[in-house]
């Protein structure tokens, strides 16, 4: 799964969490998830922004200060250079947690 490779990459550190319906990747805090649906990947990159993607169904906040931006993917489908770099801010401003920001 090519969206589990890039966040694993995301930084040093990154722990990954499996449970039964949801993969979720933190440091401190969750800063990336994902499941199936159907046949398709959806995923989650928290960040501090709202972001614009071809592959974005929503962005929304999920606190004061993080926007959970939800990404649909089709089966086998690459991870983009955006979604990569995305995924290594998430880790880097979300995943040590907010609560000092």
């Amino acid at each position: 799964m090519a969206f589990r490779a890039a966040a694993l990459a995301a930084g040093n550190g990154v722990i990954e969490k499996v449970s039964r319906t949801m993969v979720a990747w933190k440091g401190e805090r969750t800063f990336a998830t994902a499941y199936v649906k159907g046949k398709y990947l959806e995923c989650s990159i928290d960040l501090l922004h709202a972001v614009d993607h071809a592959h974005l169904k929503a962005s929304f906040h999920t606190t004061n200060k993080v926007v959970t931006n939800r990404f649909t993917l089709e089966p086998d489908e690459e991870v983009d250079a955006d979604m990569q770099a995305w995924l290594c801010e998430a880790f880097t401003t979300v995943g040590p947690g907010t609560r000092t920001l």
